[in-house]
């Protein structure tokens, strides 16, 4: 996607100072979305904004200042039909992972309850992922997709899907060393009981027990629902119940240079989820920010070690404009973060 050079400046915004760098980061993760939206379109497949993708598509016509991300939606019919589709017609170089990845590495390269898109740091040498993604430097760059799950009509049944989720993630964010002695095996055997399944002790189990929580969340179709959801968020905040009609039709929102898809009542989603959205509030994330801030030291350690006495918002814009470094960059940096 080509973007305008005034695009990459630092860039006050609603008072919040946008970095270069970040408008770099910004940058990459659309080239990313271009990619996905591209193969959604292909085989009819509607995707969303959402989170802080959606409240600034559209309150600010693009990323909110103060965001570093870009995040999707996808309603479960299509978010399963989506899986294989990915794996097959994704790029080089573009891998999907989680727990439906095929190699392990990618398995534990997100280790979330929702697929992830990312640039694959196996694949690129230094000087052409730069080249590829706007002269961003650090590796992963990717995009969440999170299923919209259908939420059964009986409060019952709904709590005990949560109930069981819950369960599941008690193993998941403990491991074995966080149980007493027994303890671990014994919450397993609870779960496998509760779902009626056998689950294999091996490597395997944590992307086994991914795999089972998302069987769950899956459950129950447009039908059988009245409102849709992202349940671990629905978990931690009950409000998070949205009307499955909000989500019946997508209209299309102006984000930085290109258009992407909402929800239509993507008012009444925002409402619920933020109250009054238009009020700009700084908040904090569900990560730090910014994202990529715990590879900056490694970077300019590589910088001191290889002489190179650029900033990495120096050194980025150089490469920009030249899309070549010298001999020295080129050894210094192909193999940073490998």
């Amino acid at each position: 996607m080509k973007f305008d050079k005034k695009f990459f400046e630092a860039e006050e915004r609603e008072g919040f100072l946008v970095p270069e760098l970040m408008k770099r980061a910004w940058a990459a993760e659309i080239e990313i979305l271009e990619v996905i939206g591209d193969i959604c379109d292909r085989h009819g497949i509607a995707y969303f904004a959402d989170w802080g993708t959606l409240l600034g598509a559209v309150r600010h016509q693009g990323f909110i200042p103060w965001d570093d991300d870009i995040d999707i939606a996808v309603k479960r019919p299509d978010y399963n039909r989506l899986i294989p589709i990915l794996k097959k017609e994704l790029p080089e170089g573009i891998v999907l992972t989680g727990m439906y990845a095929e190699e392990k590495r990618l398995q534990e390269a997100a280790f979330v309850a929702q697929m992830r898109v990312m640039a694959d740091e196996k694949y690129w040498d230094f000087n052409s992922y730069m080249e590829r993604f706007h002269c961003f430097p650090f590796y992963r760059i990717g995009i969440d997709i999170f299923p919209l799950d259908y939420v059964p009509k009986d409060p019952e049944i709904s709590d005990l899907q949560k109930m069981i989720m819950q369960q599941i993630l008690l193993l998941l964010a403990q491991k074995e060393e966080g149980f007493p002695e027994g303890g671990y095996e014994k919450q397993l055997g609870y779960v496998e009981e509760l779902c009626n399944t056998s689950l294999v002790r091996d490597e395997t189990l944590n992307n086994q027990l991914w795999k089972l929580y998302d069987s769950i969340m899956s459950l129950y179709t447009y039908q059988e629902a009245d409102f849709i959801t992202q349940y671990p968020f629905w978990i931690k905040s009950p409000r998070r119940l949205y009307k499955k009609e909000w989500y019946d039709s997508v209209v299309m929102l102006p984000f930085e240079n290109m258009m992407v898809p909402a929800p239509e009542k993507y008012h009444e989603v925002l409402t619920l989820a933020y109250g009054d959205y238009q009020t700009p509030v700084r908040g904090g994330g569900t990560h730090d920010y910014p994202f990529y801030a715990n590879q900056e030291d490694g970077l300019l350690r590589v910088f001191k070690e290889r002489g190179i006495t650029q900033s990495i918002t120096e050194f980025c814009r150089n490469f920009a404009e030249e899309y070549q470094c010298d001999e020295r960059g080129k050894e210094g940096l192909s193999k940073i973060l490998e």
